[in-house]
Parts: C-alpha cells; sequence; structure tokens
C-alpha cells in the first residue's frame, strides 16, 4: 500500500537536528491514519550509529517524473533498520526501505530528499540525496510529414526528442486537432490563413512549448467571364446578338459553365424593362444558339443601373458567383 507522506511542515536541517528522541512521521493513507517512520524508544543516543546508504534510480530528471530511492543498512550489530523519509518539496509516496519521490509541479533546480536510519539504538545515521529537476528536453522538437499542404488535406505532427510519459498539450491557430500524447492530425479543411501554427506545450513545465508552421495553398480563385452591352429598348439587335453568339461559343468550351442573364435599366426608363432584356437575351441563347436552358438564369437590376442593357457572367465551376 502506497502512504503519502506530509512534507513541507519542517525544514530538512531541523528535522536532520532533532535526533531520535522525538521524531515521529505522520502518514495519511486512503482509509485511516499511519504512525511509520522513527520510533520513539530513545534510551542511549550515545552508541555508534548504523550504515545506512541511499540509492535513487536517476538523479537528473524531467519535471513530472518520479524518482525512485531504494534505502540500504544494518544497525551497529547487524540488527535490521528502521527508515524515515523526508523532503522539503515534491511528495514522497511509500513507506519502508523503498520510495518513490514526485517531481509534479516542481521548477527545474536542485531538491534534497533526507533519509534517516535507526536500528536498535537511538542515534540515528542521515543521508541526504539530491535530485536535479531538468526543464524542457533540449532535444525536443515538431516534425510534419508535409508543411506545405493543400487546403482540406491532412497533416500529421509529431514531438521527436520526447521522452516516455512526458505529456503534451496541443493546439492549432485554425484547423481540427485529431489525437494527443506524442503525436497529432489536422484537418486544414475550412482553414482561412495561409499558414496555421502548431503548438505542443508541457502539461508540467512552464514555458515549455514547441511550435511548428504549415503552409495552406489554396487554389486560385476563379473569376466569371463578364461581358456587357448597352441597349436602348427592349428588343435585341444585330450588335447585342453578336455579343450573345459569343458568349456561346464561350459556354461551350466549358458545358458544365453556368450563364448568368443580367437585364439592367435606368431609373428614367419604364418599369420592367430589365426583366423584359433578361428574357429576351435568355430566348436567344436557349431558342437561337440551342444552349441547354437549365444552365441560364436571369437577374434583374431594375431602376438603379447607370446604363441600360444586359450583362452577362459566364461562371465555370468552382468560380465564385458574381
Amino acid at each position: 500500500m502506497s502512504t503519502i507522506f506530509r512534507i513541507g511542515v519542517m525544514p530538512l536541517a531541523l528535522f536532520a537536528a532533532l535526533g531520535m528522541s522525538a521524531m515521529t512521521a505522520t502518514a495519511q493513507q486512503t482509509s485511516n491514519q499511519t504512525e511509520t517512520g522513527i520510533g520513539l524508544n530513545c534510551d542511549d543516543p550515545d552508541k555508534d550509529k548504523p550504515s545506512v546508504a541511499l540509492d535513487a534510480d536517476s538523479v537528473a530528471v524531467l519535471s513530472g517524473t518520479k524518482v525512485k530511492l531504494t534505502a540500504s543498512g544494518k544497525g551497529s550489530k547487524g540488527e535490521p533498520l528502521e527508515y524515515m523519509w523526508r523532503a522539503d518539496r515534491g511528495r514522497i509516496f511509500g513507506k519502508g526501505a523503498a520510495v518513490e519521490f514526485d517531481t509534479a509541479g516542481l521548477a527545474p533546480g536542485k531538491y534534497d530528499v533526507l533519509l534517516m536510519g535507526r536500528g536498535g539504538k537511538c542515534n540515528p545515521m542521515t543521508v541526504v540525496k539530491t535530485i536535479e529537476v531538468i526543464g524542457c528536453p533540449p532535444d525536443l522538437r515538431l516534425v510534419a510529414n508535409n508543411v506545405r499542404v493543400n487546403a482540406g488535406e491532412v497533416v500529421s505532427i509529431s514531438a521527436a526528442g520526447l521522452p516516455n510519459g512526458f505529456g503534451l498539450r496541443w493546439s492549432a491557430s485554425e484547423g481540427r486537432v485529431t489525437g494527443d500524447g506524442g503525436a497529432i492530425r489536422v484537418d486544414t479543411a475550412g482553414v482561412g490563413a495561409d499558414t496555421i501554427t502548431i503548438r505542443a506545450a508541457s502539461f508540467d513545465i512552464p514555458e515549455c512549448s514547441r511550435e511548428i508552421t504549415i503552409a495552406v495553398i489554396k487554389p486560385p480563385v476563379i473569376l466569371p467571364d463578364i461581358l456587357n452591352f448597352p441597349m436602348t429598348g427592349g428588343r435585341l439587335n444585330n450588335a447585342n446578338k453578336a455579343v450573345l453568339d459569343d458568349v456561346t461559343l464561350r459556354g461551350e468550351r466549358d458545358i458544365q459553365a453556368r450563364i448568368i442573364v443580367t437585364g439592367k435599366s435606368t431609373a428614367g426608363e419604364r418599369p420592367g424593362l430589365a426583366k423584359v432584356r433578361a428574357e429576351n437575351a435568355r430566348n436567344y441563347l436557349v431558342s437561337e444558339k440551342g444552349v441547354d436552358a437549365s444552365r441560364v438564369e436571369i437577374r434583374t437590376q431594375e431602376g438603379t443601373a447607370p446604363e441600360g442593357g444586359i450583362e452577362i457572367a459566364i461562371v465555370p465551376p468552382g468560380a465564385r458567383m458574381p
């Protein structure tokens, strides 16, 4: 059963100076309170101290790592030892000869873990192990399968140089992020910017983050082909029909292109003239030139145009509608 020692109540120096006469540690367990550590029966403080050794599985770790600490030793007469652990910062899990020192939340720096061991006599032996918490992993970087993608594609991002158990929080300036841990995917569908920035930040270490920029290539904007001709009445003359013949030829180059015919009239012209002009132009295209009627759309700008006439837009697939 793991035990969490209360820490930070007494400085290490004071802890070491108090000796064995009144030294106990309170351990908070899940279901009850337990007395643990060094006993209280100190009747012979002048005898030989025990021999105590303290080993750690690592003395330089990233913040958030749990360091395994192991005590060993024997009393002056070969008897087994009782052990008590303490640290001013961080948390100690466990009791007896093997515990873990949890560095979660610790800033980069050096932290002492103190071990006191006692055999059958009161005089304890004190050993200190210094654990260094290092900052951001020096080799941490972000890698993309492609740093230039077409809009709508999915880009894969991974963290290189990431130690085991090192947590990252991912974000992107635009796009939809899926995945977690050491690798994610970002869907660029709907991205408006020309570039997006993907960021990975440490859960535990402030200011520990890496970024990578991805260029998002968008298709060129296709504009409709616009033709205009003025009219003085509602009927088409030969010049008007010549323009519509050209519209027919251009439309045949892309049979999926839509043809938008807008009839226009000025404030001084009679009401309804804009619609008459648009309908006459459409009828010529469909009836005289054989253009599919489903491709032709008519619109009107009634009484507000600066000049009366016809505007025709040939809109290929993907083009921005006028």
